[in-house]
Order: structure tokens, then sequence, then C-alpha cells
């Protein structure tokens, strides 16, 4: 017998690795029946957790409620608010892990830089309190980010924690990107900070992109059962729960 928390804690951390599947995908993946789907589905939307579309579910930001310390994006979000020191200047550039950051810890005592416009109106927001530094330059559409000199930029603004959040990591201070500009703007912000956090579901470190960017001095949020070659001293992580650890006979089903 397992308890539904766990099912629908798993059930979110797909949602976040791939925005939207169909209840047959989910009941598939975790071995239970379509009308467990549908409950879990319910119960979940009325917590606004996820949002019940045709067929299926949609992942949506976090909401703020006591239900949010299930979710795997807020749990790393907590993670790297811990490592935030009154002063710190810190770099983001991926908009979603930002706005569940500063939305769990809208008072942490830093100041932000970002390439991502839209990271910046998302941020400005009055109950925000961090100062907010965004680059001059051309926005390219395929990246969302603004195209200029990122060394010469990050070196005026000195950050020191660049907190990354990359769709795959191939090895060891290596992450990869969709686009050449995501992997310049991540290499040389992580170049240019003190530290570099790099924060994403344990999928990433089996997943690919075309992009490659270095990572420098790497510390990895993550679920516990990162690969082997990724040292227990160079990450911090949350409990995973597996598809097959779930998977029960239906008579139990709740």
């Amino acid at each position: 017998m397992y308890v539904a928390q766990e099912r629908r804690a798993y059930i979110l951390r797909l949602l976040e690795q791939r925005g939207s599947m169909r209840s047959s995908e989910l009941a598939q993946e975790l071995g239970v029946t379509d009308e467990t789907i549908r409950t879990d589905l319910v119960a979940m939307q009325r917590q606004g957790l996820l949002q019940r579309i045709h067929g299926g579910a949609r992942h949506i930001p976090p909401g703020g409620g006591e239900e949010d310390a299930t979710r795997l994006d807020c749990q790393l979000a907590d993670l790297a608010a811990a490592r935030i020191t009154p002063g710190m200047r810190v770099y983001m550039q991926d908009a979603a892990f930002a706005e569940v950051l500063l939305g769990r810890h809208p008072q942490l005592p830093c100041s932000i830089c970002t390439p991502n416009p839209a990271l910046l109106l998302a941020l400005a927001r009055p109950t925000l309190t961090q100062p907010l530094a965004c680059p001059a330059g051309t926005l390219d559409r395929e990246s969302a980010l603004l195209d200029t000199d990122a060394p010469a930029w990050l070196a005026a603004h000195a950050p020191d924690l660049a907190i990354l959040c990359p769709p795959a990591v191939t090895a060891p201070g290596h992450t990869a990107y969709p686009t050449r500009l995501q992997a310049r703007w991540a290499a040389a912000a992580s170049r240019a900070a003190a530290k570099t956090l790099i924060a994403g579901p344990a999928a990433i470190f089996h997943a690919a992109a075309p992009h490659p960017a270095q990572a420098f001095r790497a510390t990895y949020l993550t679920e516990n059962n990162l690969p082997p070659a990724f040292s227990r001293s160079r990450a911090e992580t949350v409990p995973y729960i597996s598809a097959a650890d779930l998977q029960q006979d239906n008579r139990f089903d709740y």
C-alpha cells in the first residue's frame, strides 16, 4: 500500500519536466488505473497544483500554499535560497526558476542580474525589494535572451553566485542548452561568479542538448538519484520518488 501524496508528488515532478501530460500516459507511467489518475488530478487542481486540460493536465507555477512543499521546483528553490547570503549579487537566466525562488523567498537580501527581459519584467513587482540589473542588447527571439558582450557585462557586475537551470548536464562541470546564446551566457556567468548552482530534476543528467557550456565551481541541486560520477560532496539533494516505487496493487488506490 502506498500514500497518495507520494504518487501526486511524482505527478508534479513529471509535469514540471514535461509541461503537460495525458491521463493515460500518467496511468501507464505509474502503473495505476485511469480512474486513480483522474481522482489525483481533480484533487491536485483543487489544491492549485496543476490545471486539468482535456485528456490530461498541465503544469502551473506554485500558488504559495502548504501543498507547494511537495513540488520539486519549490524544494530546489529552497535549497538555492539557503545558499544566498546578505549582499550577494546573483545571476539568473531561467525565468521560471527565478519566479519560484523569489515567490517563496521575496525578501532575499541580494541583488539580481539577468539577460532575460521576461525575467526582469516578472520580477519588477512592488513586493520584491531586490535591485535588478539587465544589459542593453538586441533580443534574440530563439533564446529569449539579450545578445550583447556577456563576459564584459558580467565582469562589470561581478556576480557572487550564478544559478543555472540547464536542460542537460553531460558530465561533471559540463552543461548543454538548446541555443548558442543560452550556452554563451551560462558559461560566461559561471566563469565570472565565485560559485555556481546547477538546479534541476535528475532527468537533466540523462538528457542531451546541442550547445555545451562549461560550469565552474558547481554545486548540484537535484534529486538523490544523481549518477555516480557526480560526487555527493558537490550535491544537495531532495528525496527522489520513482514510478517503480509507486506501482502497487490497484486494490489500494485512493
